[in-house]
């Protein structure tokens, strides 16, 4: 038997959020190497720990599935967490050229642009 409620399309919020960031990136370039370098790093430390947890909370589908389904997301939600401090402490480390406000504006922007294109794709399954 099938599952009848469809996927959402999350697999394409980190393709979305990464093709946001390389515009943002171009468009400061000019600006400051080390500004739009700092963008860039912030964003991808949003963006390849959430592609991680999307990728082990959407692998199972189906009420039958429901506690592995719990187990992913957990297993998921622990590897983003995990994975998101690796990344802040190893850009900390040898980052020698870093603007902060750059880089936590990167990250957040990430995340307003996740929660708006998940607010789109779970109207758009109504």
């Amino acid at each position: 038997m099938k599952a009848t409620i469809k996927v959402p399309p999350v697999g394409r919020v980190a393709l979305i959020e990464l093709a946001i960031l390389m515009v943002a990136t171009l468009i400061t370039l000019p600006i400051d190497v080390t500004l739009s370098s700092s963008l860039m790093i912030g964003g991808i430390i949003y963006v390849l720990p959430h592609a991680y947890f999307t990728r082990w909370a959407f692998r199972y589908q189906g009420a039958r599935q429901a506690p592995k389904i719990l187990r992913a997301i957990y297993w998921g939600e622990t590897g983003k967490l995990l994975l998101t401090l690796v990344l802040f402490g190893l850009t900390f480390k040898y980052v020698e050229e870093l603007n902060l406000p750059a880089l936590f504006l990167g990250y957040g922007a990430m995340v307003i642009v996740q929660w708006f294109y998940a607010a789109k794709a779970l109207n758009a399954n109504r």
